[in-house]
This record gives structure tokens, sequence and C-alpha cells, in this order.
């Protein structure tokens, strides 16, 4: 069940199988957690990466995406997270993922598919732009998380900064600009040159389909299931992503120097995978 990807809340799951509720009892008396975030993130531990080999790693990213179509689809209740982060993905002894701190999280009703707030909450690095900017959010906003956090599994960088010797870029960027550059195994965490190049190409494809700037572009977990799974659905070709400067994503940029007379051209990928 695709519930077992997400951990127990009583504020939203009103049930859960007896199966995931003896998991966490056990987890009560000293079941093992591990947070996502510590081995990925530049492990020193050999352990640590060796246990996040590719094979695991992808195993990850399904969990995670099955547990986000569990909580925008086919749970009772239909819930945005609106805080996915390497830090609130739980892995149990077995590095299986589970979705955990809903304290921001917000439901959906059946005619709703946009919510708007005020009050806007979560991680930058994170968000997506319509909800950063203007405190809008959907299912689209959770899709935009989950891509960057398939970045970050995939590299084992933050979502904020990519060091390079005295410089650093975001991790989107970073993520862009190789792969139109066609070098996109810089983007990859050399402690997986093992693992399978077409998973890791096909998950790095649909990550940045993940985080486009326009959600409409951005294709809803159900789909992103599919495609982590079957090798038949095609890819479109990626835009460039969203990225926050200076309180202003890129397509208002764009908007402003429109307005002023700059002409922008906008380079088309055609390789999929580029070297």
């Amino acid at each position: 069940m695709t519930e077992k990807y997400v951990e127990n809340n009583r504020r939203f799951l009103i049930s859960s199988s007896s199966k995931l509720l003896l998991g966490l009892q056990r987890s009560a008396s000293g079941f093992v957690k591990f947070l996502l975030l510590n081995p990925v993130y530049g492990a020193t531990d050999p352990i640590n990466k060796e246990r996040l080999d590719w094979e695991r790693r992808y195993k990850i990213i399904g969990g995670i995406a099955r547990g986000l179509l569990y909580l925008h689809q086919d749970s009772q209740l239909r819930i945005i997270h609106r805080d996915l982060k390497a830090s609130n993905i739980l892995l149990d002894e077995k590095l299986n993922p589970k979705i955990s701190d809903f304290g921001i999280a917000r439901l959906l009703l059946v005619d709703q598919t946009q919510v708007n707030t005020n009050k806007i909450v979560g991680t930058y690095g994170y968000m997506a732009p319509e909800y950063a900017m203007f405190g809008e959010f959907s299912v689209k906003s959770d899709v935009f998380s989950f891509g960057v956090l398939v970045l970050e599994i995939i590299s084992g960088q933050k979502a904020c900064c990519v060091l390079h010797g005295q410089s650093q870029e975001d991790l989107l960027s970073f993520a862009w600009r190789n792969w139109r550059e066609g070098t996109i195994t810089n983007i990859i965490d050399p402690s997986l040159s093992n693992g399978s190049r077409n998973e890791i190409m096909r998950c790095i494809h649909i990550a940045l389909l993940c985080v486009q700037e326009n959600l409409v572009e951005r294709p809803i977990m159900a789909t992103v299931v599919v495609m982590l799974s079957s090798y038949s659905i095609f890819l479109s070709v990626p835009l460039e992503p969203a990225s926050i400067v200076g309180g202003r994503t890129r397509s208002l940029r764009v908007r402003d120097m429109q307005s002023e007379g700059e002409s922008i051209n906008h380079a088309s990928i055609s390789d999929p995978y580029p070297r």
C-alpha cells in the first residue's frame, strides 16, 4: 500500500493499515529511523555511503513519489504537505522512506485545485515560486518540492548551495546549467558511479520537469510514479526551472526586460540525455 510511505498523523490520516501501526509501535520502543538529510549530503561515513548506493536511492525516490501520490489522490482526504524536504523524510532500518511532519499541511476540498494564503511558511529552496511569491499552493507545489528533493538525492548536494571552490550556486541553476551544456554527469554524486546510468538520467529528467516555473508544465504525482516505473512514457523536454532571485522569478525578470525592449532568445534542447 502507498500508505506505508506516509508517517502516521492523526490530524489527517483517519485510518491506517495494521501493518503501518505495528511499525510505529515498534518505533516507539526503539525502531531505528534515519534522517535522509544526514547520510546523503556530503556524507563522510563510508557505511552510510555504501548503504545509500543507487539502488537504494532509487527505491527511496520511488517511495517518496508513491507517498505523495497517496496524499494527493489515494487517501480519504486530499493533503498538500507544503514542506517536503530531506529532513522530513524518515528512513527505517531497511531504508524505506516515510514522509513526516504535517505541521503546516493543508487539506483540499473536493472542488478545490488551488488555495491562497497570506501566511507563507515552508523552506526556501524547496518552495514553488507561485507559493513563495504569491501564496498560491496546490498539489503542484509538492511536485516542485519533490523535484528539488530528487536532485538532492542524486547529487548529494543541498538545494541552497552547490560549492565550486570559493563560489556557489543554487542546485536548480547548477542542474539546469549542466543539463543544458551536456555535462550532466557533474550533477551525479561520484559515489553513484556504479549505478544504472539510464535510471539516473531519467530521474534527473523527471526532476527537471517537476521544477518547471509554470505549474501547468509540471506533471502530477500519478504521472511521476508511472514515469519512474516505465520507460514507455515519453518525457518532454524541460525548460529552464524556476529560480527566485531578488524576490522575482525568471519569468517576471524576462517580462521586465521585454518591456524595456530587450530581446530574449530561448535555446532549444533536443537531446533528452546529454553527455
